[in-house]
């Protein structure tokens, strides 16, 4: 019996000493202060946490109080800053709306780079970090600087498609025509018109990137960090190791990309909490449920909520209504709430639609709970998303300030209706879930403890990155082929030539001559 705890006691000493061994110390930097766009990633920290490895978090919402081994620097401050105001009066279709974010993100994170406790955690010449992670939602890549700092592994993530300078620091390709960005009001089958706008968007993105915002960057990072004029941002973030984009690729527009950026999607999900009693009781009641939760762009115009409220009155169904504003109940077959677990309530049997303007999040959960989608535009172009649950026929759409209540009525009821749609949903939810590793979470962290592993994974990059363009279109190879070519055209009129006046410098007695000798 003695042996036996012996061997338990060495059982359970070797397996902590390799938990140990496998741990590391890994910062990662969440600079952007949106709560809603915070939690997505707090799944994947508390996955890193529970592997053994030691965090350190820069974030503007703390939340892993208490956690051991968890290190948060609190970022709130940033939340009282006056630049913060400014998104407010974006102009979403307005022609410098992309510039106006970079420049107000880009003032806000240097904010943060001067708070006090981050200069603390810089200027300790004892600290280090064996990996960073950074999120590159924020559309400026100033924080790249700390995996500098600390030389070591960079690994970038982002909530949802990334922005173009992403994909073309790992070596992903960006045709305009081919893969168009996300952010524009197409996707795929481009017209003539939208192929041009698409291709002169891209050159106006990157003219900014390269000659104005990257140089912004540089000049920050000397002001703030005392670093050299030498020190470029754009090469600090071309040899960041991996990419990690919650998005589900089938939902993107697809294009070709290097092993090193890696597709996630629905990386907040986690599983479901008890639904409180009243909700609980109002779900088990109803035979038939929608689930509504919709943006603040609804919310604002009255118009709106009256045509979808007049479609849901004519119909026998129950309504879910995640609102934080104006009470909008008129009967009580609405159940309204501004607190409502989303998750938990798109997986209960009777929910049969969500209705939704089209919100990653929102998409995500209704795919992975196989609910389908009424979804609610606010133009006659369709968001991203909602374009592609129309392209998998999992949903149909409505566009709010165009179909009178009436129609919104009929696609309502087709919608609750359609076992298409339910069928549909499912095999996109299947085509999603069927990978090697299938949770969100636990792939982020394999690939996050591969590059911990190797160091990096430099090893894994493809040439294209250091191409120049004069190559990467095999400019050079035309031309020599184009060279060769035009010197045997021009070899072969030559000797034509010179044969034609050799024959033609020759006596005319000569040549009949010869003829002649033939002839007879």
């Amino acid at each position: 019996m003695e042996t036996l705890y012996r061997f338990l006691f060495l059982t359970i000493v070797l397996c902590v000493n390799f938990k140990w061994l496998q741990s590391a110390k890994i910062l990662t930097v969440l600079p952007v202060p949106f709560n809603e766009h915070q939690i997505v990633y707090r799944p994947l920290l508390e996955s890193l946490h529970h592997n053994g490895h030691q965090l350190t978090i820069l974030t503007t919402d703390p939340y892993f109080d208490g956690y051991k081994n968890i290190t948060e620097i609190d970022l709130s401050f940033v939340y009282n800053l006056d630049v913060l105001n400014e998104l407010k009066d974006i102009d979403l279709e307005g022609s410098d709306m992309l510039k106006t974010v970079f420049n107000i993100m880009r003032k806000i994170f240097e904010a943060e780079l001067r708070n006090t406790k981050v200069q603390e955690l810089l200027n300790n010449k004892n600290e280090n970090f064996d990996l960073v992670i950074v999120d590159w939602s924020g559309s400026s890549s100033l924080m790249n600087i700390f995996a500098y700092h600390f030389n070591a592994p960079l690994v970038a993530i982002t909530n949802g498609e990334p922005f173009l300078n992403a994909h073309e620091a790992l070596g992903n390709p960006t045709h305009p025509v081919s893969y168009p960005s996300v952010f524009l009001p197409f996707n795929e089958n481009l017209s003539l018109i939208q192929r041009i706008f698409s291709v002169f968007s891209t050159i106006s993105y990157r003219f900014y990137y390269y000659n104005e915002e990257i140089p912004l960057q540089n000049q920050i990072i000397h002001d703030v960090m005392n670093y050299g004029y030498d020190v470029d941002m754009w090469e600090i973030e071309s040899n960041a190791d991996l990419l990690l984009i919650n998005a589900y690729e089938v939902l993107n527009n697809i294009r070709p990309s290097v092993p090193t950026t890696i597709y996630l999607g629905g990386l907040h999900q986690k599983s479901q909490t008890d639904l409180s009693l009243p909700l609980r009781d109002f779900m088990e009641k109803s035979e038939k449920l929608v689930y509504i939760n919709l943006n603040a762009a609804m919310n604002h115009y009255p118009s709106r909520l009256e045509k979808l409220l007049m479609a849901l009155e004519k119909l026998d169904i129950d309504v879910v209504w995640n609102l934080n504003d104006e009470y909008v109940n008129t009967t009580a077959r609405i159940y309204q709430s501004f607190d409502l677990d989303q998750e938990s309530i798109l997986a209960h049997p009777n929910v049969l639609l969500h209705i939704t303007d089209g919100g990653q999040r929102n998409v995500e959960d209704s795919i992975h709970h196989a609910v389908p989608i009424l979804g609610i535009s606010y133009s006659l172009s369709l968001d991203h998303y909602l374009y592609q649950i129309e392209k998998f026929e999992c949903g149909q759409n409505v566009f709010i300030d165009f179909n009178s209540y009436n129609d919104i009525e009929d696609k309502l009821v087709k919608a609750l209706n359609s076992k298409k749609f339910k069928s549909n949903m499912i095999k996109l939810r299947n085509i999603i879930q069927d990978q090697p590793i299938s949770k969100s979470t636990d792939r982020a962290t394999w690939w996050i403890e591969y590059t911990l592993r190797h160091g990096g994974t430099k090893h894994l990059r493809n040439q294209h990155k250091t191409l120049s363009w004069f190559k990467y279109l095999m400019l050079d190879v035309l031309l020599v082929v184009l060279f060769g070519f035009v010197s045997l055209l021009f070899a072969v009129a030559y000797t034509i030539t010179r044969l034609r006046r050799y024959s033609q410098s020759l006596p005319f007695e000569r040549v009949t001559r010869g003829s002649k000798q033939k002839v007879l």
